[in-house]
C-alpha cells in the first residue's frame, strides 16, 4: 500500500513540470542570501553592540525581547495577509510581488544594522539602544515580508518528494556556500577594537547581498499552474485569527516547531559565539573565525550527499529527524573540549557533518506537516503557518540572546572588551568569564536540542505512511 503511494506521488501530476536546473538554483539562492545574512547578524551584530560599541549587555537583552514581541505580531500577520488572492495575482503571481517588495528594502536596512549614532553608551545608552532595536525590527519585517512567501511557495513549486528532494539538493549546498562568504569576508574587512571598520564590512555583506537579490527572483516566478491552483483554494480561506488557531492546534507542526528551535538556538548559539571564542578562548585574531568556520563547512559539505543518500535508503523522515538531532547534539556538544586551534577544527568538522541533516532535509520535514495542514483545513493557505515557524526562528534568537547575557553577567564578562589583555585587566573573573563562551557555544544549547529531540521523537505523529497518505488527500482535493 505504502509502495504504491509513493511511486503514485513520485509522479507528476497532469500540467505539473518539476522546475528545471536553472531554476532551481536560482530559488535556492534565496537560502544564500538567507544564510549569508543570518550568519553576519548572528555572528557580528551581539559582539558589535557588547564589545565594539560598549552598550550594556541588558540593554542589549531588551532590544532583543521587544524584537521578540514584535515578531509575535508581524511574522504570522505578514504571513496571513500576503496569502490573499490579490488584483496582481493573475499576472505577476500571489509570491513573487511580496518576495520583491522585502528583498529589496532589506538589503540596505542590513547596513544601518552596522551604522549606530557617534554616542558614548556609558553616558547615555538610550540612543543606542533604539537604534538597535528600530533597525533590527525594520531589517526583520523586510526580511520576513520576502521570507515567509519564500518558504511557502517551496511545497508548491516542488510538489512530489522527488522534486524536493532535488530543491533541497541544490538549495543546501547553496545556503553552505554562504557560511565560507559570511564568515571569510569580514574579518578581511574589520579589525577587532575599530567600530568603524565594521562599516566597510557592512558595505561589501550590502553588495554581496543586492548581487545575490537578482539571482534568486527568477526562481520565485510563478507560472500559470501554480496560480491556478492558488485560486483553487480561495474559496474555503480562513480568517487570521482561525488560522493561528488551526496551526496551534495541528500536533505535528507545534512538535516540528520544538524541533525547530532547538536547532535554529544551536545554529545561533554557534555563530554568535565564535567571535568571541576566537578572542577570549582561542586568545587568537580575525584569522581564526576563518579557520573555524571553515573546518565547519568541510564537515557540512562533506555530509550532504551522505545525507540524501541516507534519507533515499531509509524512506522515513520522521527517523532522519531524529537521527539529525541526536547526532547534532553530540557534535554541538563536543566543540565544549577544545583546548587548541588543532583540535578546536576537528570539533568544528564534526559539529558541521552532524549540522548536514537538519540543512539538508528540514525544509522536507516542514513541507510534510504543511501537507497535512492542507488536508485538514482543506485550503492551501501556508502564510500563516510559515509566520509562525518564523518566528519561532526568532524567538530561538530571543532566548539565544537571553543566554548569553545572563552568562556573561554572571561570569564577570564586561562590556567593552575587545581582547584577552583587557578581559584580564576589566574582569574580575577572566578565566570564568572565557570559560561561560564556552557554555554559550556548546552545552546549554546542546542540552536544549537533547530536550527539544526527545519531545519530538515521543510525540511527532506524523508516520510515513500518514505522510504519503496525506499526499494521495491533497491531490484528490486539487491542491
Amino acid at each position: 500500500m505504502t509502495e504504491n503511494i509513493s511511486d503514485e506521488m513520485n509522479r507528476e501530476e497532469e500540467g505539473y513540470k518539476a522546475p528545471s536546473i536553472l531554476n532551481t538554483i536560482s530559488y535556492g539562492s534565496a537560502g544564500f542570501w538567507s544564510m549569508f545574512a543570518g550568519s553576519v547578524f548572528g555572528t557580528f551584530v551581539f559582539y558589535f553592540y557588547e564589545a565594539e560599541v560598549g552598550l550594556n549587555v541588558l540593554f542589549i537583552m531588551a532590544a532583543f525581547i521587544i524584537y521578540t514581541i514584535w515578531n509575535a505580531i508581524n511574522d504570522p500577520l505578514l504571513g496571513h495577509l500576503t496569502d490573499k488572492i490579490t488584483k496582481m495575482t493573475r499576472k505577476l503571481g500571489k509570491r513573487f510581488p511580496w518576495i520583491v517588495i522585502g528583498i529589496i528594502p532589506a538589503n540596505f536596512i542590513f547596513l544601518l544594522l552596522f551604522t549606530p549614532p557617534d554616542v558614548n553608551p556609558a553616558v547615555n545608552p538610550w540612543p543606542m539602544f533604539f537604534w538597535l532595536l528600530i533597525t533590527t525590527c525594520a531589517y526583520d519585517t523586510f526580511v520576513t515580508l520576502c521570507f515567509v512567501n519564500v518558504d511557502a511557495l517551496f511545497p508548491d513549486k516542488f510538489r512530489t518528494d522527488s522534486a524536493r528532494r532535488k530543491g533541497r539538493g541544490w538549495g543546501t549546498p547553496l545556503s553552505m556556500l554562504a557560511l565560507p562568504v559570511a564568515m571569510i569576508v569580514p574579518p578581511f574587512l574589520f579589525t577587532y577594537g575599530q567600530q568603524e571598520t565594521y562599516v566597510r564590512m557592512a558595505i561589501v555583506a550590502v553588495l554581496i547581498l543586492v548581487t545575490v537579490s537578482i539571482i534568486l527572483l527568477p526562481g520565485m516566478w510563478e507560472n500559470k499552474y501554480l496560480i491556478d491552483h492558488y485560486y483553487l483554494g480561495e474559496e474555503t480561506r480562513e480568517s487570521f485569527i482561525q488560522t493561528l488557531k488551526t496551526t496551534i492546534k495541528q500536533k505535528s507542526f507545534m512538535i516540528y516547531i520544538v524541533l525547530f528551535f532547538g536547532f535554529q538556538l544551536v545554529t545561533g548559539s554557534l555563530t554568535g559565539s565564535v567571535t568571541y571564542a576566537a578572542r577570549f578562548v582561542l586568545r587568537g585574531t580575525e584569522m581564526d573565525i576563518i579557520w573555524l568556520f571553515a573546518a565547519f563547512l568541510n564537515g557540512a559539505l562533506i555530509s550532504v550527499p551522505i545525507w540524501i543518500f541516507i534519507a533515499k535508503k531509509v524512506q522515513n523522515n520522521k527517523k532522519m529527524a531524529v537521527l539529525g538531532g541526536a547526532l547534532l547534539v553530540l557534535g554541538t556538544f563536543s566543540t565544549a573540549f577544545y583546548v587548541g586551534l588543532i583540535d578546536s577544527l576537528i570539533y568544528m568538522a564534526i559539529l558541521g557533518f552532524t549540522m548536514g541533516n537538519f540543512w539538508v532535509l528540514m525544509t522536507i520535514y516542514f513541507a510534510d506537516v504543511l501537507d497535512e495542514r492542507i488536508v485538514i483545513t482543506k485550503t492551501d493557505q501556508r502564510g500563516a503557518t510559515v509566520g509562525v515557524q518564523i518566528f519561532f526562528g526568532r524567538f530561538a534568537a530571543l532566548f539565544q540572546a537571553i543566554i548569553f547575557a545572563t552568562v556573561h553577567i554572571l561570569t564577570g564578562f564586561p562590556e567593552g572588551v575587545t581582547s584577552w589583555e583587557e578581559l584580564l585587566l576589566q574582569s574580575p573573573t577572566p578565566y570564568l568569564a572565557a570559560f561561560g563562551i564556552r557554555l554559550h557555544m556548546s552545552v546549554i544549547p546542546a542540552f536544549v536540542l537533547m530536550i527539544c529531540t526527545l519531545v519530538y521523537w515521543i510525540s511527532y505523529p506524523l508516520t510515513q505512511d500518514k505522510i504519503l497518505l496525506n499526499k494521495a488527500k491533497i491531490k484528490e482535493l486539487g491542491f
